[in-house]
């Protein structure tokens, strides 16, 4: 999606309080959108994030200053948002369909001795069929762990944004970082169909080829 188009869409179609962009391996399009959203008049707040893709699985950043890079030990990964002071999310955690940290990589990082390696959510309902799959497992590991459990539309067209939602008390993107370090949050959202999946998964595709073209030859805005 264009992120302008994003923008409207969430203004005039959704009620959400708050949304985060967190394109995959880069910020450029969280920072486009959070220049158009400081330039308008907008009823929703707006965090800056990525999802990375680590050596064990990806991990959702949220309240980052510039990208991290990819493909780097899971615990740096952690470590290099943290001094960002940015959070740290397991995104569809367990899941077999899609890199996504296994239940020893989670249980090595609730137990590091190191606070700086520890992830601060968990993401306990993606309404992808990726997010379905291993959702009971996840809510049992987390009876141990005890993360702030979050929902996310893990939206890749903009008729997902909005599937996935994390309540909060409260409306603002800080009141949302308090909210996870209380672990006070609640993960819900409505799951998507099998069609879509397929729809949604086609286009990627598409986005992907012409993520692929600007990199080999980069012509102004990437979107």
């Amino acid at each position: 999606m264009e992120v302008q188009a994003l923008l409207d869409h969430v203004e005039q179609q959704t009620d959400l309080d708050l949304i985060a962009v967190t394109d995959h391996e880069r910020i450029d399009g969280a920072l486009r959108a959070r220049e158009l959203h400081a330039a308008g008049n907008y009823h929703f707040g707006l965090v800056v994030g990525e999802e990375i893709t680590t050596r064990r699985g990806h991990v959702l950043a949220l309240f980052l200053a510039e990208r991290v890079p990819r493909l780097r030990p899971l615990e740096e990964t952690i470590e290099r948002i943290h001094d960002q002071g940015g959070i740290a999310i397991a995104a569809h955690p367990m899941a077999p369909l899609t890199p996504s940290l296994g239940r020893r990589s989670l249980l090595r990082l609730h137990h590091d001795p190191d606070a700086r390696h520890r992830l601060d959510a968990i993401e306990m309902l993606n309404p992808s069929v990726a997010g379905r799959a291993r959702r009971p497992h996840r809510a049992a590991l987390n009876e141990l762990m005890g993360l702030a459990a979050v929902g996310n539309s893990d939206a890749h067209v903009l008729e997902h944004v909005g599937t996935g939602w994390t309540w909060f008390v409260g409306t603002s993107a800080e009141e949302y970082r308090a909210a996870i370090a209380a672990r006070s949050t609640q993960a819900e959202g409505e799951y998507w169909t099998h069609w879509h999946n397929v729809s949604v998964y086609g286009r990627q595709l598409v986005a992907k080829a012409r993520h692929l073209r600007h990199t080999l030859r980069p012509t102004g805005e990437w979107r």
